[in-house]
C-alpha cells in the first residue's frame, strides 16, 4: 500500500489544481476540463479508499477521524459538488474548485500543524 496510496494522493492534489486552473482560464476545451475534474474526483476517491485499506492493515481500523483523513473527505465532497454543478452553474463550480485548492493546501500542511496518525510533529 505504501507504493499506491501516497502517489494517488499527490496526483489527486495536482488534478484538483489543474481542474481549478482550467475552470478559471479562458480555455474553451470542455472535454479536457471535465477530464481533469473527473481525474481529480477519481484520484481523491482512490486515495481515500487505498488509505482506508492501509489504515486497516497498519492500525486495525479503516477510519479514525484523523485531521488529514477528515480534510481529505471534505476535499472529496467539495470536488464532487464542483463536478455536479459544472454544466449548469459554471461560476459556482469555479469558486467551489478554488475552495478545493485551498483545502488541498490545508490537507497537505495539516500534518505539520496538528498531531494525528499522519502528523510529522
Amino acid at each position: 500500500m505504501i507504493y499506491i496510496h501516497p502517489p494517488l494522493a499527490i496526483a489527486a492534489y495536482v488534478f484538483v489544481f489543474l481542474f481549478a486552473a482550467l475552470l478559471f482560464s479562458n480555455y474553451s476545451g470542455r472535454r479536457i476540463t471535465r477530464f481533469a475534474g473527473l481525474a481529480a474526483w477519481a484520484l481523491t476517491f482512490s486515495g481515500l479508499v487505498s488509505g482506508m485499506f492501509w489504515a486497516q492493515i497498519g492500525w486495525g481500523s479503516y477510519w479514525s477521524w484523523d485531521p488529514k483523513e477528515t480534510l481529505t473527505l471534505l476535499l472529496f465532497i467539495t470536488v464532487s459538488f464542483s463536478l455536479a454543478v459544472y454544466h449548469e452553474q459554471k461560476k459556482i463550480a469555479k469558486w467551489i474548485a478554488l475552495i478545493a485548492c485551498f483545502l488541498s493546501i490545508i490537507t497537505i500542511l495539516i500534518s505539520f500543524i496538528l498531531a494525528g496518525l499522519h502528523s510529522f510533529i
